[in-house]
């Protein structure tokens, strides 16, 4: 497999980690703003995005949010990140994240095939992810004496 990754560096410390998408789907394509979300069991798409593109639902799906439980309609899409990872007839659901500026909320379904690290040093998050996973990322106290 080739590896794939990429760096997103912001010029400071950030409370929500957004990067850049392509949504591809139905012959259509759209640039997408991406929010990464360790919380989230399943990659969302927004309303809008559905109705951009005129996806029409394979299907539907329970899920459980911090709202309550609900009954989501269910996608498929390719999906690239920051021009660089591409998944693949992927499946979504759709969401209300449109409400929060987002059209896509990437989560642990995509996470979860790769390698994903945040920093903070110097008052500035930095945010990488690779896939495959590489190895596991460690961090060791060092002791200056």
């Amino acid at each position: 497999m080739i590896l794939s990754a990429f760096t997103e560096k912001y010029s400071k410390i950030q409370k929500r980690i957004i990067t850049s998408a392509v949504i591809d789907t139905n012959g259509m394509s759209l640039p997408a703003r991406v929010q990464w979300d360790t919380g989230a069991t399943a990659t969302c798409v927004s309303k809008e995005v559905v109705s951009k593109l005129k996806m029409v639902p394979i299907g539907k799906v329970n899920v459980h949010t911090p709202s309550g439980i609900g009954t989501m309609n269910q996608y498929i899409i390719n999906i690239i990140l920051n021009n660089e990872i591409m998944f693949k007839n992927w499946i979504v659901m759709d969401s209300e994240i449109g409400k929060q500026k987002m059209d896509v909320l990437i989560g642990m379904d995509i996470i979860s095939n790769g390698d994903f690290a945040l920093s903070n040093y110097e008052g500035r998050t930095q945010f990488s992810f690779r896939i495959p996973s590489q190895e596991h990322i460690e961090y060791k106290r060092e002791y200056l004496f």
